[in-house]
């Protein structure tokens, strides 16, 4: 048996001409929205010019094509569909192989919807997800010291190695510069080339989530411990320096505040949401 190779420009394509073993009737999205173009309709079934544009992309890059060779194309659109039709009264959909590339098709469009639509929701949380002027002022005032201040930092990082950060933090712990710790993972580092672990004067918003709450501990000169953060990462920081500047107020961080307290609100939104989803939908796990 073959392997199946689907192109995804050709799925959206496949399952618009393919059903579940019934015959096809008109379809009422299709043929409400204003939107759509319908070119044709063979026994109630519309086709769009999305058909055929899908249909001109597989023989010519360019979709402005003559009258002469779009009327070839339509009338080939309408002679397929034709045929479907008949196959589908003929049961010749009952094909095992026919079905199995079917379900591969359908799989890659509800992948496709699920992917697309996703980002919209993710979009809808966000506009739900109102900052006032107030709450941004308010987060000002509580976090000034932090907002206020940069911080120059050099850090140690792996990913995924857990073991390889415990044995910099040893080293660390018995007293090896940091420089040389850190360097261990640039060996062939260029001589005039700034060094990769110094990552200069951080702002409060340029500062990892984990890292947050143990660099406001920290004075210059020493190093933290382990951090751990989402997705297997690790470090080991050095506060090098940190100093307040006054030119930071709440007029030119608003915006910032802003964009910052409006993404927890929409993270939170979002995992209650989901929560009250699966709460009260009923999901079973095949066995």
């Amino acid at each position: 048996m073959k392997k199946l190779r689907v192109p995804l420009i050709s799925v959206f394509m496949m399952v618009s001409l393919f059903s579940c073993g019934e015959k096809r009737g008109a379809n009422p999205k299709t043929d409400s929205d204003p939107q759509v173009k319908i070119l044709a309709t063979v026994n109630g079934v519309p086709i769009t010019e999305y058909d055929m544009k899908q249909s001109v992309k597989k023989f010519v890059h360019d979709e402005r094509v003559n009258p002469e060779a779009t009327q070839n194309v339509l009338e080939t659109l309408v002679r397929n569909e034709l045929i479907y039709q008949q196959s589908l009264e003929l049961d010749l959909d009952k094909n095992q192989e026919y079905r199995r590339k079917l379900y591969v098709a359908e799989a890659q469009l509800r992948a496709f919807q699920r992917q697309e639509i996703s980002a919209l929701y993710r979009e809808y949380i966000r506009n739900k997800s109102v900052v006032t002027d107030s709450e941004a002022q308010g987060y000002f005032e509580k976090n000034s010291k932090r907002i206020q201040t940069k911080f120059h930092v050099w850090q140690i990082y792996y990913r995924g190695e857990e073991t390889k950060i415990a044995e910099a933090y040893r080293d660390l712990k018995s007293g090896m510069p940091f420089e040389k710790v850190a360097s261990r993972r640039f060996p062939k580092l260029p001589k005039d080339m700034k060094v990769p672990w110094d990552i200069g004067y951080l702002h409060w918003n340029q500062i990892p989530t984990p890292w947050q709450s143990i660099l406001d501990r920290l004075e210059p000169g020493q190093v933290s411990d382990i951090i751990q953060g989402p997705n297997q990462r690790f470090w080991v920081i050095k506060l090098v320096d940190k100093m307040a500047d006054p030119n930071i107020t709440f007029a030119t961080e608003k915006a910032k505040i802003v964009e910052v307290l409006q993404k927890q609100k929409a993270d939170e939104l979002y995992d209650a949401m989901l929560t009250q989803m699966r709460t009260k939908s009923k999901i079973i796990f095949a066995k």
